[in-house]
């Protein structure tokens, strides 16, 4: 009987099919996410560049000069976490949606978009826009003019994007209470989550982090399904 190398076993097609299933995939992304930012989190301590980094969010902008490329490395790095945490998410909609959601999951879908997209124009400056402004400082004694109103108004919008992000979360652990996606006990975890830290906000209490930590956990969730 001749075989042909090329073409896989029906077994073995079957096999691959059965484990990257829709919610292993979109686990795998959701996890992805978290784990390309502790690498990032790793370069930043490993290079040194984590006490120049605290330095210059008091103002010692051009202390960030020598590390410029490392912060444009991690520029790129936060960016790649966060749209694979979105590509992952938009996965999460679809099963939702195919288990009997409403329009909720779109909803949080929508809302999350507008967060991550704030959390790179976010991390872009931190890590890009700074680094160009401190090489600047650096060679000329004087901070950009530009560099202060764009700050502000960054900053302004990643507040608006870390709210978006966690009243998304918490629409999305409403729909998986809503369906059988996941165990209940998941839903109400993301929604208590997200009324949490919504709260710490109004008192200051927050980080960017946390915006990775309960996809996370909703990825591995799927991943064990």
């Amino acid at each position: 009987m001749h075989i042909n190398p090329r073409v896989p076993f029906s077994g073995e097609s079957a096999m691959n099919q059965a484990f990257w299933t829709t919610k292993r995939a979109t686990g795998s992304l959701l996890v992805a996410g978290l784990f390309i930012a502790l690498v990032a989190l790793l370069i930043l301590l490993v290079s040194g560049a984590i006490q120049v980094f605290a330095a210059a969010l008091q103002g010692a902008l051009e202390e960030m000069a020598p590390f410029a490329d490392t912060f444009r490395l991690l520029t790129l790095m936060w960016a790649i976490s966060l749209f694979v945490q979105l590509l992952g998410f938009g996965l999460l909609t679809q099963l939702l949606l195919r288990a009997g959601a409403s329009q909720l999951p779109i909803v949080a879908f929508t809302l999350v978009s507008f967060a991550l997209l704030a959390g790179m124009l976010h991390g872009t400056f931190h890590m890009s826009v700074e680094p160009w402004a401190a090489e600047t400082a650096a060679r000329t004694g004087s901070i950009p003019a530009a560099y202060e109103p764009l700050r502000i108004w960054i900053a302004a919008t990643f507040r608006l994007g870390y709210v978006a992000h966690l009243v998304a979360v918490a629409g999305f652990g409403w729909a998986i209470l809503r369906t059988r996606l996941l165990a209940p006990w998941l839903g109400w975890t993301a929604t208590g989550w997200s009324v949490l830290w919504l709260l710490g906000n109004l008192v200051g209490v927050g980080a960017p982090g946390i915006i990775l930590i309960m996809p996370a956990i909703i990825g591995v969730a799927l991943l064990w399904r």
